[in-house]
């Protein structure tokens, strides 16, 4: 029976089956190739949506925002220049009084070396 209905769709217009593939929220096409994608009812895509997307800060700044309801969790800063740095920061929400900041609780750097690895950066200070 599918080898009868694939042979009958062969002959149809790629704008047709490309609706089809569209309806169907299964196979999406991009850059010239059917792709598979997450249906939306799978618990994987939940866990996909909550992902934060980068804040774009300045031309070489990229700040990724990891929170929880609580509002305790890190935020990761990505320095793009000459060479790849990366700014961790342990943070928890407090209140004091009518005031609200975030407090910072850790901070660590690491800077990407030649060796493909991440090195963390040491501030010695006396």
């Amino acid at each position: 029976m599918n080898v009868q209905l694939i042979e009958k769709f062969r002959y149809l217009p790629d704008d047709i089956i490309h609706q089809i593939i569209n309806y169907t929220d299964v196979i999406v096409y991009r850059y010239d190739k059917y792709i598979n994608r997450i249906n939306k009812e799978d618990k994987r895509y939940k866990m996909l949506e909550k992902i934060p997307t980068p804040i774009k800060i300045g031309d070489s700044r990229f700040l990724i925002k990891l929170l929880n309801e609580n509002r305790v969790g890190y935020f990761l800063e990505y320095i793009v220049s000459v060479y790849l740095k990366l700014n961790i920061k342990f943070v928890s929400y407090q209140v004091d009084g009518f005031d609200r900041y975030l407090e910072t609780k850790s901070f660590f750097q690491y800077i990407y070396d030649i060796n493909n690895n991440w090195s963390r950066i040491i501030n010695y200070s006396m």
